[in-house]
């Protein structure tokens, strides 16, 4: 089920070589989902305190599934407009598979980083940046073959979905969680004021 993934992620093969089958699509998405629970950040592994811990909790599980949900939509909004509806199971089926191996990547990190401490923190810190282009890549390839683009314009699609689905999201979770998004902000600018102090 994964090997098509990985020869995406190569820039080898086809969406059309993606199994876009219904118990696929359901497969990946809660695998992604429970990746993504992994990584959030635990009372133990931080000195706040369990009210601003669940509301980081909250805030970093929420978005994500709403901007993949809004990805998803606006993935099928661009197929549907060039008329390409029935290529959308195996595109969507592609781009979670792709979402779930990096997701799997930024999980096995966020391991490393507990176990060797702030040693490799700048290590970890550009790797998970390199992970995180060549996802932007791999996706633009799924999106030059699912779209009939040229590669450039494929990338340039997953930039510019990834951005409105997360402005969308972020904006959505605001309005229904205000007060820990309050929080997630607050801390965000301390952790830049401390980032920049030193």
């Amino acid at each position: 089920m994964l090997q098509p993934i990985f020869r995406l992620l190569l820039f080898r093969g086809s969406p059309v070589d993606v199994n876009g089958s219904f118990p696929t699509i359901a497969t990946f998405t809660i695998l992604l989902v429970a990746f993504v629970w992994l990584t959030l950040p635990s009372q133990g592994s931080t000195n706040l305190s369990p009210e601003v811990v669940s509301d980081l909790r909250k805030v970093l599980l929420v978005i994500p599934i709403v901007t993949y949900a809004f990805a998803a939509l606006m993935i099928f909004t661009v197929l549907n407009i060039r008329k390409f509806n029935d290529r959308f199971p195996k595109t969507i089926s592609a781009c979670l598979g792709l979402l779930l191996l990096f997701q799997a990547g930024v999980f096995l990190l966020s391991i490393l980083s507990i176990v060797f401490g702030s040693i490799l923190s700048f290590i970890f810190g550009t790797v998970q940046i390199a992970m995180f282009c060549w996802f932007i890549g791999a996706g633009g390839y799924v999106f030059q073959h699912a779209f009939s683009l040229k590669l450039y314009q494929g990338i340039l699609a997953t930039i510019v979905i990834m951005l409105v689905s997360t402005v969308i999201a972020g904006i959505i979770v605001g309005i229904v969680f205000p007060e820990e998004v309050g929080t997630f902000a607050e801390l965000q600018n301390q952790r830049f004021e401390i980032q920049s102090s030193e």
